[in-house]
């Protein structure tokens, strides 16, 4: 009896020992669809912005919906080691948010069907240690796979 339970402990702790993620850090190419979620600590609710993305061969397109400005962006994209670096190569006016547009540094969490890029900012520096700001700004894709 003994040894039954010691066969099914083994069997068990090395099938759950044994078990492979589903998320891999690449961005697969296709058409998605999602939104671009900007997070404001000040702020108790997150804004949405409903977009519509491809990402093929990499260049991308993105299109934001029943938003003013951004309304699309296009330009080539970068991938590496859960890190993906986007070039907007549009022209932009300056009267709105210029972090929501599709440029930069992101973080890559992602599957066979969803992608998330989260925008990295690099550390802020100031000359002046008392005007230090506690409030901060996140912009996140949460995008699914459309084909």
């Amino acid at each position: 009896m003994k040894a039954k339970i010691s066969i099914l402990l083994f069997t068990l702790g090395l099938s759950l020992g044994c078990k492979k993620s589903d998320k891999v850090d690449v961005v697969n190419d296709g058409d998605y669809t999602g939104l671009l979620v900007v997070t404001n600590s000040a702020k108790s609710v997150p804004s949405t912005y409903p977009i519509v993305a491809s990402l093929k061969n990499g260049r991308f397109n993105i299109t934001y919906k029943n938003i003013g400005k951004p309304s699309a962006g296009s330009g080539t994209y970068t991938f590496n080691k859960g890190l993906a670096v986007f070039v907007n190569e549009g022209a932009y006016t300056a009267d709105f948010d210029w972090n929501m547009i599709l440029n930069g540094e992101y973080e890559v969490l992602s599957n066979a069907t969803d992608l998330t890029l989260k925008k990295k900012f690099k550390p802020a520096t100031s000359e002046n240690p008392a005007a230090t700001s506690y409030a901060y700004l996140e912009y996140e894709y949460i995008l699914k796979k459309a084909n």
